[in-house]
């Protein structure tokens, strides 16, 4: 299948877009893009590249025997409906939700179609920056065979790594994936709030935390998150933990939610790093407060 097929997108939005330009890159642009919206479908092609054409979902088996569908998740199977009514029964389709496994796409998959999943492991906030950061990153894969081909051939393209999921698998990834994304983003949030608490202003609390939180990740990833941590759980400082939940009775809850649920989780972190039972018991009670 590699370097065969005609390649359609279904979906104007911010992957859809980025997928379809870093295709276009490489000498692979789609055939065509669809949309609920004309007008959306039209402007994401333009974004794509020159010779793109739109079309309805349902008209998308005539043009391509490749789909690509890049929609938020609840409007998948609505888009496998229409695909399905618009005869498609043989080629590939790949979805690109890291949520869920290739079941979702079984309409299609019972009608001779090889179905797989596609999911790019990276933020895309803007469609331009979008397909620049695809380069190089990581694509959860899985599916049938000639889907997870396809699907590898995209990753290749973008110079990045492949992540063969189960197909039960794909829950955990996802649930991972955010942990990694958007829980950092809770934790910054967070510290904001209890800087400003301090007499920090929210911007210069940004600034200031900028090489802490970089610096964190960067030897959580290169050294494991046991040797890279560091702090009053890891030393077993029960005393300075205590010190915090007092001030977080001045912040909103869910900050001292997350400050609890955090330090839980460093706690066992701390625990494989060899934290003494004793240490261990008395930060746990101090993130409990009851000491």
């Amino acid at each position: 299948m590699t370097g065969s097929g005609r390649t359609a997108i279904v979906g104007t939005g911010r992957v859809a877009q980025a997928l379809g330009r870093l295709l276009a890159r490489a000498g692979m642009p789609p055939t065509v893009i669809a949309g609920r919206t004309p007008d959306h479908a039209q402007r994401a092609a333009a974004f794509v590249g020159p010779g793109v054409k739109t079309a309805r979902i349902r008209e998308i088996p005539r043009f391509a025997d490749r789909v690509l569908i890049a929609v938020v998740d609840l409007a998948i199977p609505s888009v496998v409906d229409d695909l399905a009514d618009g005869g498609m029964c043989s080629g590939v389709a790949l979805h690109t939700s890291g949520a869920h496994g290739p079941r979702l796409l079984d309409a299609l998959a019972v009608r001779g179609v090889s179905c797989g999943v596609l999911h790019p492991l990276q933020t895309i906030a803007d469609p331009e920056l979008g397909a620049t950061a695809l380069q190089g990153a990581s694509f959860a894969v899985g599916g049938e065979a000639a889907a997870v081909e396809w699907a590898e051939e995209i990753v290749r393209t973008a110079g990045g790594t492949p992540l063969r999921i189960r197909e039960n698998g794909f829950a955990s990834y996802h649930a991972g994936a955010v942990m990694a994304g958007n829980a950092v983003i809770a934790a910054i949030d967070a510290a904001v709030q209890l800087f400003g608490a301090a007499g920090v202003e929210r911007q210069a609390a940004l600034r200031a935390l900028r090489p802490l939180c970089l610096t964190s990740a960067q030897n959580a990833l290169e050294l494991g998150p046991e040797a890279a941590l560091t702090g009053p759980v890891q030393r077993g400082d029960a005393d300075t933990v205590k010190a915090h939940m007092a001030a977080l009775a001045q912040s909103p809850p869910y900050v001292g939610d997350l400050y609890r649920a955090s330090g839980h989780a460093l706690l066992e972190i701390a625990k494989r790093r060899g934290l003494s039972d004793v240490s261990a018991k008395a930060v746990e009670s101090a993130l409990n407060g009851r000491i």
